[in-house]
């Protein structure tokens, strides 16, 4: 039996989160959705996730924010910033919480390779 991706899908537009878990469950991904950094917070650290997949801009805390924290904790967890602000500082913070930067809108088959290279 095969063992799939678990993945948290964060973003504050319920719509568009529930949109991309939609895709990736099609995709074969298992996903969790947060619609907040401090939501996604404590579910990053204590749930089964391996693939953390975020907005840049999130009300509170962000969504670089959020990965650096995860990634305090938990290094094995792979991330993923999401933005349609692609300035050079956006996608900077991204990189440098130690997140791959993915624009919007999203590309499918790009956040699939993100999550399923090695």
């Amino acid at each position: 039996m095969e063992i799939k991706t678990s993945v948290l899908v964060v973003d504050d537009n319920q719509d568009l989160a529930e949109n991309i878990a939609e895709i990736l469950d099609l995709r074969g991904f298992v996903t969790m959705i947060a619609t907040s950094g401090e939501e996604a917070l404590p579910r990053a650290l204590r749930d089964s996730a391996s693939m953390l997949v975020t907005d840049f801009r999130l009300p509170g805390m962000s969504g670089a924010e959020l990965v650096r924290q995860v990634r305090e904790r938990r290094r094995d967890l792979r991330a993923v910033v999401m933005s349609a602000y692609t300035d050079d500082d956006t996608v900077a913070a991204a990189l440098d919480a130690g997140a791959d930067f993915l624009p919007k809108p999203v590309d499918f088959s790009a956040l699939s390779r993100f999550l399923t290279a090695p």
